[in-house]
C-alpha cells in the first residue's frame, strides 16, 4: 500500500526532526548512547504523533533507529530503541487523544493526563523495551538502573518539552501579542530575575565568586531559590508563564548539572545521582507549576463565566422589563425582536404570530441595512405544518450550516430560495398552545451558535410567551368587562320592566279578587243553600229532578271550592310559607293521596300506577304543602284530559335527590304551554273545556322549591305530559363528638 505524499513528507519530517534533536541532545549532554537525564526526541515525537496523527509513528521508529546506527549501536539495540521510542509515542498520543487532552492545558485533567498517561506511563514503555535490549540481548549490565535513566529522561522531557512545544505551535507568538504593555513588562521583569537568579545558582562555581559568596555554595536545597519566580509566572501568567518559566529553568539546570558545577554535585560527587535529583527537581517543579497555572486559568475561565451569566441575566432583566412595560401586543413584540437583534448582532430576527383564524403571518421584525423586509410575508401551509410537527418533540431548532441542514425538507427549501446561511427558531407557547415562531438569521454567512446565545433566546423567549400571556388576558379582560356592562345595562332595563309589569298585575290582581271574593262567594252560597233546601224536602216530585238536583249540587260546590282557594292563594302570595319539616315516604304519601280521592278518580274513570319503590329513602318535608301540590298535580291531570286518563307515577334516587315523575297519557301541551305552565298569572285559555285561573301551578313551584327542590314538565300535543319534580333526601342527623 503506497503512502500519500503529506503522509510521507510528514513522516519523513518527523524522522528528520527526531534524528536531529536526538543529536543535539547527545552533543550537549556529551553521554553518547548512555540515557540522557532529558531526552527531548521523546518530548517532539509525543507532540507531533498528538497534532498530526498516531499513524506518524513510523517516522519516530525510523528517527530513533537511525540516530543509533550513526552512534555505531548494534543492530539489537537499535531495533528495540526504536521499537520502544514509537510504541511509546503512539500509546502516549492514543491516551491523550482518549482522555480529550487539550494542548493549551488550561485544565487541571489536561495536565494529569500529561503527566500520568504521557510522561509516566507511556516512558515506561519505551524504558522496558530499550532495557531488555540493551541489558538482556546484548547482555549489558545494571539493567535497573539503565531503565530507571531511561525512563526519567523521556518523562523528564514531556514534563519540560511537550507542554513548550504545544504552546507555540498551537499560539506561537499570539499569547504573548494580545497582552498589554504593562504584562509584558512584568513578565520581562520575571524571566529576567529567573535567568539571574537560576545562573547564580546553577552556574555559581563557573561564573566565579569571591569570598563572600563561598559561604552559598556550600548552602543545601539552593536549587529551590528560583522556585518562587516560576509560581510567579505560573500564577500571573497561567500556562505559558509556566511552561516558558519551566523551559528555560530546566536549561539552566541542566548545562549547571552536566558541567560539574550547581547545588547537585554539591549534594554528590557522583554525576548519575546528580542527574537523578536534577530529574526529580525538574519533575517536581514542572508538575507543581503546570497544576497551579491550570488551576488559576480554570478559576479565571469559571471567574469570566459568572460575570458572563450575571451580565447575560441583568440584559436578560432589563430586556423582559422594556417588554413587559406595555400590553400591546404589538409594542411587545417590536421591543422583543430589537433587543434580541441587538443582544445577538444577529442580521434579522422576526416573529411569525397566529392570530385567532387568521393564518400565520410575520408581524414584527428588526432588520440589519441592506437585506430584504420580510414583514407582513404569510408562509407557506405546508412550511407551517412541518415546523409545527417538528415542535411537538422539541423546543428548539439550531441550525449551524443551512447547507448541511436536511432534517426539514421545506424548511430547507425556504433557506435555499431566501439565502439564509444560518438560523435558530423557537416556539412561542402559552399554557402549551402554540402561537408562532421567534427566528433569527443570517444571511452573510454560516454561524456556529454558541450555548450563551441559545440560552439567552431561550430566556428572552419564555418572557415573550409571559408577556403575550398577559396581554391576551388584558384584552380578554377589557372585552369581558364591556360585554358585561352591556348586559347589565340590558339586564337593569329588563328589570325595570318586569318590575313596573308586576306592579300593575298585582293591582289588577287586588281588584280582580276582592270583586270574586265578595260577589261570586254571596251568590254562590245562596244558591247552594236553595239547592240543598230542595234537596231535602221529602217526596219525589220537585220542581226539578233529583239526578239534575245532585249534579247542580256537585258543580256549587265545586264552585264554592275554587273561589276559596282562589282566595288561599292570593293570601298565599303575599305572605311567607310556614313549614314542618319531616321525615316522609314518598310512595305513602302518594298512595293516601289516591286513596283519598278514589272517587275523583272513578268519577273521571282515571286509572293510577305507582311505580314507586318501597326501598326509595325518605324524603324531607312539610306533609300538608307537598299533599296539596300533589293534590293539585293529580286535579289537573283528570280536568285537562279526557275520561280514561292513565297515570303513572316513577321515582328514582339522582346524587342526594329524589326525582320523581308525573306521567298521563292524555292531550299534551304545545311548547308555549310548557314554558309557562308553572308561571305566574297563566289563564287556561288553551283548552275551551277547562276552568278556573291557573295559579295553583304556579304555587305547586313555589312548594317544591321551598323544599330545594326543582319541577318542570315535557309535553307534545297528543302525546302526553310528563311532570317532574326533585326533593332532598332526608338524612339521618348524627351527633358530632
Amino acid at each position: 500500500m503506497t503512502l500519500m505524499p503529506k503522509k510521507r513528507f510528514l513522516i519523513s519530517l518527523v524522522a528528520l526532526g527526531y534524528f536531529a534533536t536526538g543529536w543535539l541532545t547527545i552533543a550537549i549532554t556529551g553521554l553518547k548512547t548512555a540515557a540522557s537525564p532529558i531526552w527531548i526526541p521523546a518530548a517532539l515525537a509525543l507532540t507531533c504523533l498528538f497534532l498530526w496523527g498516531e499513524n506518524l509513528w513510523l517516522g519516530v521508529f525510523l528517527g530513533d533507529f537511525l540516530l543509533l546506527k550513526v552512534l555505531g549501536g548494534s543492530w539489537i539495540i537499535a531495533l528495540f530503541s526504536a521499537l520502544g521510542s514509537s510504541l511509546a509515542a503512539f500509546w502516549g498520543a492514543r491516551m491523550l487523544k482518549y482522555w480529550q487532552f487539550s494542548g493549551y492545558l488550561n485544565r487541571i485533567r489536561d495536565v494529569m493526563a500529561l503527566v500520568f498517561l504521557g510522561a509516566l506511563l507511556s516512558s515506561s514503555l519505551n524504558a522496558s523495551l530499550d532495557t531488555f535490549g540493551y541489558n538482556f540481548i546484548a547482555g549489558r549490565p545494571n539493567a535497573l538502573q539503565h531503565w530507571t535513566m531511561v525512563w526519567l529522561g523521556d518523562s523528564s522531557a514531556i514534563l519540560v518539552m511537550t507542554p513548550f512545544l504545544l504552546r507555540v505551535y498551537l499560539e506561537g507568538r499570539g499569547a504573548w501579542r494580545c497582552q498589554p504593555q504593562g504584562r509584558r513588562k512584568e513578565a520581562y521583569l520575571c524571566m529576567g530575575l529567573l535567568l539571574l537568579v537560576g545562573s547564580l545558582v546553577f552556574g555559581l562555581e563557573e561564573i566565579g565568586v569571591n569570598t563572600l559568596m563561598s559561604p552559598l555554595m556550600s548552602a543545601q536545597y539552593l536549587e529551590y531559590l528560583p522556585f518562587p519566580f516560576v509560581m510567579w509566572a505560573a500564577l500571573r501568567f497561567q500556562t505559558w508563564g509556566a511552561v516558558t518559566a519551566n523551559f528555560l529553568l530546566s536549561l539552566l539546570a541542566l548545562m549547571g548539572t552536566l558541567k560539574g558545577v550547581g547545588p547537585f554535585m554539591l549534594q554528590t560527587p557522583f554525576l548519575g545521582q546528580s542527574i537523578l535529583l536534577l530529574q526529580m527537581f525538574l519533575a517536581v517543579v514542572t508538575t507543581t507549576s503546570l497544576f497551579l497555572a491550570s488551576a488559576v486559568a480554570e478559576r479565571e475561565k469559571i471567574e469570566k463565566q459568572l460575570r458572563a451569566s450575571l451580565e447575560r441575566e441583568k440584559l436578560v432583566a432589563q430586556a423582559a422589563v422594556r417588554v413587559h412595560q406595555s400590553l400591546d401586543l404589538g409594542a411587545i413584540f417590536e421591543t422583543t425582536v430589537e433587543e434580541i437583534r441587538y443582544f445577538l448582532t444577529g442580521e434579522q430576527v422576526y416573529i411569525a404570530y397566529l392570530q385567532d383564524s387568521s393564518p400565520v403571518e410575520i408581524v414584527a421584525e428588526s432588520l440589519e441595512t441592506g437585506y430584504s423586509s420580510l414583514l407582513g410575508w404569510i408562509p407557506d401551509a405546508d412550511l407551517i405544518g412541518e415546523v409545527t410537527g417538528f415542535f411537538r418533540n422539541t423546543d428548539l431548532l439550531v441550525v449551524n450550516n443551512t447547507e448541511h441542514f436536511t432534517e426539514l425538507p421545506v424548511l430547507k427549501e425556504y433557506f435555499t430560495n431566501f439565502e439564509v446561511k444560518s438560523a435558530l427558531v423557537l416556539p412561542l407557547k402559552v399554557n402549551k398552545q402554540p402561537l408562532g415562531v421567534l427566528v433569527v438569521q443570517q444571511y452573510s454567512r454560516p454561524r456556529h451558535w454558541q450555548k450563551l446565545e441559545v440560552k439567552l433566546l431561550e430566556q428572552l423567549a419564555t418572557q415573550v410567551s409571559i408577556a403575550i400571556e398577559q396581554a391576551q388576558l388584558y384584552q380578554r379582560l377589557r372585552r369581558l368587562n364591556t360585554n358585561l356592562e352591556q348586559e347589565v345595562e340590558e339586564r337593569t332595563l329588563e328589570v325595570k320592566e318586569k318590575m313596573q309589569e308586576l306592579t300593575r298585575f298585582y293591582e289588577m290582581k287586588t281588584v280582580f279578587f276582592q270583586a270574586v271574593s265578595h260577589d261570586l262567594r254571596t251568590s254562590m252560597m245562596g244558591l247552594v243553600m236553595l239547592l240543598k233546601n230542595l234537596g231535602s224536602q221529602a217526596g219525589e216530585l220537585i220542581s226539578l229532578p233529583r239526578l239534575m238536583l245532585d249534579q247542580v249540587i256537585q258543580q256549587s260546590d265545586r264552585q264554592l271550592t275554587l273561589i276559596n282557594a282562589l282566595s288561599e292563594d292570593h293570601f298565599s302570595l303575599q305572605s311567607s310559607l310556614v313549614f314542618d319539616f319531616q321525615s316522609l315516604s314518598l310512595r305513602e304519601l302518594l298512595t293516601d293521596i289516591f286513596q283519598n280521592n278514589d272517587g275523583l278518580l272513578q268519577q273521571n274513570q282515571a286509572q293510577v300506577y305507582n311505580e314507586i319503590s318501597e326501598d326509595l329513602p325518605p324524603i324531607n318535608g312539610d306533609k300538608r304543602l307537598l299533599s296539596s301540590a300533589f293534590k293539585h298535580l293529580l286535579s289537573n291531570a283528570l280536568k285537562h284530559n279526557p275520561p280514561g286518563v292513565t297515570i303513572t307515577l316513577d321515582a328514582k334516587v339522582d346524587k342526594d335527590m329524589i326525582y320523581c315523575s308525573f306521567i298521563d297519557d292524555g292531550t299534551g301541551m304545545n311548547e308555549a304551554q310548557c314554558q309557562g305552565l308553572f308561571k305566574l298569572y297563566v289563564r287556561s285559555l288553551y283548552n275551551h273545556r277547562l276552568t278556573g285561573i291557573g295559579l295553583g301551578s304556579y304555587q305547586c313551584r313555589q312548594i317544591i322549591e321551598a323544599h330545594g327542590g326543582r319541577i318542570g314538565v315535557y309535553s307534545r300535543v297528543h302525546e302526553g305530559t310528563h311532570i317532574w319534580l326533585t326533593l332532598p333526601i332526608r338524612f339521618n342527623e348524627k351527633v358530632l363528638g
